[in-house]
């Protein structure tokens, strides 16, 4: 489960990458684009005084979940919610790319379409992603 203030939404961490971590993130959304992220993605706006993160919200499909995460990690960005198109499926994120799972050093969760929805009513704003616990295969067979 994850939270953003007032919202909250399943998500299920992905399988690369650190954990969100158990105390949040608080930071910026900002829609990535272009917006499924199969290419290099626009950064963050430079500047501002804020010790706050930009998160990144990607569409799912058109290329792997690996790509898009080093996307977001390679544009400055310091977490990644990937969003289900027409569907509240929720899936884990892995790679088989070996080269892609050691590069990934930011948290990344995966989020169905409602969500998304919500989401980017608040986009824009600072607010807090903060992680209450589930079951995750990651965690119950330890990270890939």
């Amino acid at each position: 489960m994850v939270s953003v203030h007032p919202h909250n939404f399943r998500a299920l961490s992905a399988c690369l990458g650190p954990p969100v971590p158990r105390e949040g993130l608080r930071g910026y959304l900002i829609e990535a684009a272009p917006a499924n992220a199969c290419h290099p993605i626009g950064g963050p706006p430079a500047g501002g005084n804020s010790s706050a993160a930009f998160i990144v919200l990607i569409s799912r499909y058109d290329c792997p979940l690996g790509v898009k995460i080093l996307h977001a990690q390679q544009a400055g960005y310091q977490a990644a919610i990937v969003h289900n198109v027409n569907s509240e499926k929720l899936v884990t994120m892995v790679t088989n790319v070996e080269e892609i799972r050691q590069k990934v050093g930011i948290p990344s969760v995966f989020t169905g379409e409602s969500a998304s929805k919500q989401l980017r009513r608040v986009m824009g704003s600072e607010k807090g992603i903060h992680r209450r616990p589930i079951r995750n295969v990651c965690d119950l067979h330890g990270r890939v």
